[in-house]
C-alpha cells in the first residue's frame, strides 16, 4: 500500500468516527513562543487540551514534524529521521481509553489488514484499566501484553518523579512483530527488546493527570486522547521493508542520490542525504531560510550535514538542490505548496551548498595547519577548543574536523567537545525567547484563561457602547464589544479613547489575544472600574491612514507577482499608521529599475479608483483564487479582500473603500533581511509626498554642500602650494642632534591632515636623516603627523609610533602608528606648543 493511500485511509477513517479532520501546522509553531519546531500532532491543539476554544470534541491530522536530537543516529538505523510525518487521533475531554485502543485496533486489523497475531501491546505498569481493555475487550492475549515503566510508558516520559508539572498521562504502544528470525533470535524477546525484531507503530497517550510540584498526580477534569503513529515507519510495515528508507516515499530520493555518487554507496550517508534534503525542503517551504539564529540555524546545520555526506560519497559539486524537484512531486498531493515553491527552495539550497564547500575549501587548508602546530608543540590541551573554534565559527562538521586531526595521529576530547557546545547552546538558548516549558504562563495564556470574548465591530463602526468586562493589572481594559482593531495579521491595533462614569483611558494600542482584544494604554483621570459601561472611540484619523497602508501592501504584493514573478510569496509584514513593511521570498536584489516599475503598477492601480470589495465566507469558498498566508491559521468563517481583478486576499485587516484613498505609493527601501528573504518599506500618501519633499530638499542640500566641498577643495589645495614654498625656511630652522639628526617640528595654521601628510613626504625627499613633527590645531582641537626617516628607525631605534602616543597624552589624546609614520591628535590645542617642545626632547634623549 503506497504512503499516500496510508495517510488518506487513516483521515478517512477518523472522520467515519466523527473527527474533525484538520490540516497539518505549519513547522514553525505560530504564537508558541515554548517551541523551536512542531515536533508532535498535539502541539497545535494545546489551547484545547487545556480547555480553550473546543469548537470540536474531536480531530484527526497528518501532521509535519521536525526533530533534531538524535539527528547523529539519521540513516544509521531503521526508522530514526529529522523530517516525519505524524497521523493522530485527539479528544478533547470527549472520548477516552476504551474507544482510542478499540479504534486503533480496528484501523491497523480491518482497515490495514494487519494480522492481529503479528501486534504487541504494552502498557504502563500501573495502568490495570488500560491492560483490561486489551485483555477483555479487544481479546489480545496476556502473552503479548507488557507493562513498562514510566520511562517507557508515560508523557512526558517519567512524568511521575521527574516531572514537568502539568497535564501528563500513561501511555500504551502498539508494536509490529518482524518475527522470530529477525533481532536476537531469543525465546523471551518482546517489545522491551531493542534487538530490531519489534517495532513501535502507534503511541496512545492517556492525558488524565495534572502533576503537582510535590509529585503528586491529580485527576484532570477533562481527560484527553493524544496519539501518534510515524506514517513512514507504518509505511514500512505496510510494504514489507525492514527500513523506512525503502518505502515508496524514499526510493526515487535514493536512486537520484546514488547516481551522482562516485564511490561504493555507504547507506547511511545516503539515507541521511535522503532525511536532510525533505527536511530542509518543507522547513523552506515553510518560511524558515538558513541562518545563524535559531530555526535558520538548524536548516543550515541540516544542508551542512547533508553537503558534508555528499562529499564522502565524492559528489564534488551542489547536488542537493537537484533534489528539491523530486521531493515536491513523491509529496504533491498532501503538500501542493511545496511544488508550487520547488524552485525557490532549490535555489536556496544552492546557494547554501555553494558557500558551505567554500567554507571547507578555504578552511579545511586552515584547520590541518592548526592541528600540525598542535602536534609539533605537543600542547594537545588545545585540540578540542581549535576543533571547536572552527565547527562553530566556520561550520566546519565534526567528522572532517575528526578525520583531520587522525592524519596528524591526533584525537579531540569528545566530551570536551561536547561541554564547548552544550556552553554555546546555553549562550544561545538564554539570548533567545523560546522557553522550555510545554504549557508556559505567559500574558497572553492569563488573557486566554478568562474566557472572555470581544465582538469586534470595527468593520462597521468608528465608536459604541460597550461594558467593561475586566481590568488587568496593568491597567489593560476587556469591553465586551469594541471597534478597536487588535494587532494581529501585521496590522497594528487601534489608537482612541474610551471614557466611563468614574474614569477615562487613552487606548495607544489594542491586541487580539484569542477571541479577547485587550485595550493598552494611559489613564487621562480616574480609573475604569469593572462592570461600567462606557463609551468607545477609536482615532478615525489614524484608522484612516493604517487601512491606506493596509490596501497598498496588498496592491504591493500583486505588484511584486507581476514585475518579479509569481514566485513571489509574503513571509511577514507591518502595516502602521506611519508606514509599511512588507516581506517576501526573492533570491536576489530588486533590481532600482524593477522597484520603479513596481511604483509604478501600484500607483497606476490607485489612479483607476478600483473599488475594494470585503466579504465574509466559508474557509472552503474563500481559499477559491484567494491568496492565504501560509501556515496562517484561519476560522471557519474569513474575510476575503478583493481590489477589481488586481488582488485576492484572505485578510481580517482593515481597507479603504476604494484605491483611489491611498492617494500616492513611494518605495522608501529595498533589502535582504534573510537568505532568499527581501524588504520593502513604503509610504503612502501625505507621508510618501513629505518623505518625497524631503529628499528633493536634501538633495538640493546635497549639492551646495558639493560645491562648498569643492571650493574648500581649491582653498586647501592653495594652501598646499603657500606652504610648499615654506619648507627651506622650515628645515633651515630645524634643530640639528648629534650626528647631524634634524628635527623638523613647525605648527601650521588651517590646513588639514592631508597636507600635512604631504609637506612631511616633500621634507623626506630632502631630508635623509629627519624627525618631522608637523601639527595644525582648530578651537576645541589638536592633530598633527610624526614621520621618521629609515636610517633613524634602523639605527637609533626611533618609533613615530611610540613618539605619537607621547604626544598625544599632552594634548589630552591618542596617537600610534608605524615605526616610520605615525598620527594623533588631542581635545586640548592649547597644550600643543608645549607638547612638540616635550617630543622633541624625547627624541634628543632617544639619539644620545
Amino acid at each position: 500500500m503506497k504512503t499516500d493511500a496510508i495517510r488518506q485511509l487513516f483521515l478517512d477513517f477518523f472522520r467515519s468516527k466523527g473527527h474533525e479532520i484538520v490540516p497539518s501546522d505549519s513547522l514553525v509553531p505560530k504564537d508558541d513562543p515554548t517551541l523551536l519546531f512542531t515536533g508532535a500532532g498535539m502541539n497545535q491543539f494545546k489551547e484545547k487540551f487545556l480547555g480553550r476554544h473546543t469548537t470540536y470534541k474531536r480531530a484527526a491530522t497528518c501532521q509535519k514534524c521536525l526533530r533534531t536530537a538524535d539527528l547523529e543516529n539519521v540513516g544509521k538505523t531503521a526508522g530514526h529521521h529529522t523530517f516525519f510525518e505524524m497521523l493522530g487521533n485527539f479528544s478533547f475531554g470527549d472520548y477516552f481509553k476504551k474507544e482510542a485502543i478499540q479504534w486503533a485496533w480496528e484501523f491497523l486489523t480491518r482497515n490495514l489488514k494487519l494480522k492481529s497475531q503479528d501486534l504487541w501491546v504494552s502498557v504502563y505498569k500501573d495502568d490495570g484499566e488500560a491492560y483490561d481493555i486489551w485483555k477483555n475487550s479487544i481479546k489480545v492475549p496476556e502473552s503479548r501484553i507488557i507493562r513498562l515503566g514510566e520511562k517507557e510508558n508515560f508523557w512526558p516520559s517519567a512524568a511521575p518523579t521527574k516531572g514537568p508539572d502539568g497535564p501528563c498521562g500513561p501511555c500504551s504502544e502498539i508494536f509490529y512483530d518482524w518475527g522470530k528470525d529477525v533481532g536476537c533470535g531469543k525465546t523471551n524477546c518482546d517489545p522491551a527488546c531493542d534487538c530490531g525484531r519489534f517495532v513501535e507503530v502507534w503511541n496512545l497517550v492517556f492525558t488524565q493527570f495534572d502533576r503537582q510540584t510535590d509529585g503528586t498526580l491529580l485527576p484532570l477534569p477533562n481527560k484527553n486522547i493524544d496519539t501518534g503513529m510515524g506514517l513512514e515507519r507504518l509505511s514500512s510495515v505496510m510494504q514489507g521493508v525492514k527500513t523506512n528508507f525503502e518505502i515508496d516515499i524514499f526510493k526515487p530520493i535514493i536512486n537520484e542520490i546514488t547516481q551522482n555518487s562516485k564511490v561504493r554507496i555507504q547507506k547511511s550517508k545516503v539515507y541521511a542525504v535522503a532525511d536532510h534534503i525533505r527536511a530542509v525542503t518543507f522547513t523552506i517551504a515553510d518560511g524558515v531560510m538558513p541562518s545563524n539564529e535559531e530555526r535558520g540555524y538548524v536548516v543550515r546545520k541540516l544542508i551542512r550535514c547533508a553537503a558534508s555526506h555528499g562529499k564522502d560519497l565524492a559528489i564534488e559539486t551542489p547536488f542537493l538542490y537537484k533534489l528539491v524537484s523530486v521531493v515536491a512531486e513523491l509529496m504533491k498531493e498532501p503538500y501542493p505548496e511545496v511544488l508550487m515553491r520547488r524552485d525557490d527552495i532549490a535555489q536556496v539550497i544552492k546557494r547554501e551548498e555553494e558557500n558551505f564547500l567554500f567554507v571547507i575549501d578555504t578552511q579545511l587548508p586552515k584547520v590541518e595547519e592548526a592541528f600540525e602546530k598542535i602536534k609539533g608543540s605537543k600542547d594537545t590541551g588545545k585540540l578540542a577548543q581549535t576543533a571547536f573554534n572552527f565547527y562553530d565559527t566556520y561550520g566546519m562538521p565534526y567528522d572532517m574536523l575528526e578525520e583531520a586531526a587522525r592524519k596528524y595521529r591526533l584525537k579531540i576530547d569528545r566530551k570536551e567537545f561536547d561541554d564547548l557546545l552544550d556552553k554555546q547552546r546555553q549562550k544561545s538558548r538564554a539570548k533567545t525567547k523560546i522557553k522550555s516549558e510545554i504549557f508556559s504562563k505567559t500574558f497572553a495564556k492569563e488573557v486566554e484563561a478568562l474566557g472572555l470574548k470581544t465582538e469586534f465591530l470595527g468593520y462597521e463602526k468608528s465608536h459604541a457602547e460597550a461594558k467593561v468586562m475586566a481590568v488587568l493589572e496593568g491597567g489593560e481594559v476587556i469591553l465586551d464589544k469594541t471597534p478597536f482593531y487588535g494587532e494581529s495579521g501585521g496590522q497594528v491595533g487601534d489608537w482612541g479613547q474610551i471614557e466611563t462614569a468614574s474614569g477615562a483611558m487613552e487606548v495607544e494600542d489594542a491586541k487580539k489575544i484569542g477571541e479577547t482584544i485587550v485595550h493598552i494604554g494611559r489613564m487621562l483621570g480616574g480609573n475604569i472600574m469593572k462592570g461600567e459601561s462606557a463609551k468607545v472611540r477609536i482615532d478615525d484619523e489614524i484608522r484612516k491612514k493604517v487601512m491606506r497602508n493596509h490596501t497598498a501592501t496588498h496592491l504591493l504584493q500583486a505588484a511584486l507577482k507581476k514585475v518579479l514573478g509569481e514566485h513571489v510569496h509574503q513571509t511577514g509584514s507591518l502595516v502602521d499608521k506611519d508606514h509599511l513593511r512588507f516581506d517576501f521570498t526573492h533570491m536576489k536584489k530588486v533590481e532600482d529599475r524593477e522597484i520603479g516599475r513596481v511604483e509604478e503598477v501600484v500607483n497606476e492601480n490607485i489612479k483607476k479608483a478600483v473599488p475594494v470589495k470585503k466579504e465574509i465566507k466559508d474557509l472552503d469558498a474563500a481559499r477559491e483564487g484567494a491568496i492565504a498566508l501560509f501556515g496562517e491559521k484561519y476560522g471557519e468563517k474569513v474575510m476575503v479582500v478583493s481590489i477589481g481583478d488586481i488582488s485576492k486576499e484572505l485578510c481580517g485587516g482593515t481597507h479603504v473603500d476604494n484605491t483611489k484613498e491611498i492617494g500616492l505609493f513611494k518605495i522608501i527601501s529595498e533589502s535582504s533581511i534573510a537568505s532568499g528573504v527581501r524588504r520593502i518599506e513604503a509610504l503612502t500618501g501625505n507621508e510618501g509626498r513629505k518623505w518625497m519633499a524631503e529628499q528633493k530638499a536634501a538633495q538640493a542640500l546635497k549639492l551646495e554642500a558639493q560645491k562648498e566641498k569643492g571650493d574648500r577643495k581649491k582653498w586647501l589645495a592653495k594652501r598646499l602650494q603657500e606652504e610648499l614654498a615654506n619648507i627651506g625656511s622650515m628645515i633651515t630652522s630645524a634643530k640639528v642632534l648629534d650626528g647631524g639628526v634634524k628635527i623638523v617640528s613647525a605648527i601650521i595654521n588651517d590646513v588639514n591632515m592631508e597636507i600635512l601628510r604631504r609637506l612631511s613626504d616633500k621634507i623626506k625627499e630632502r631630508e635623509k636623516s629627519a624627525v618631522i613633527v608637523l601639527a595644525t590645531k582648530e578651537e576645541s582641537k589638536a592633530s598633527f603627523i610624526i614621520s621618521v626617516t629609515e636610517d633613524l628607525v634602523k639605527d637609533r631605534n626611533l618609533n613615530a609610533g611610540n613618539l605619537a602616543k607621547e604626544l598625544a597624552k599632552s594634548v589630552a589624546g591618542s596617537g600610534g602608528g608605524r615605526p616610520d609614520f605615525a598620527q594623533g591628535g588631542g581635545k586640548d590645542p592649547s597644550r600643543l606648543e608645549g607638547a612638540l617642545k616635550k617630543v622633541s626632547k624625547a627624541i634628543k634623549e632617544k639619539v644620545k
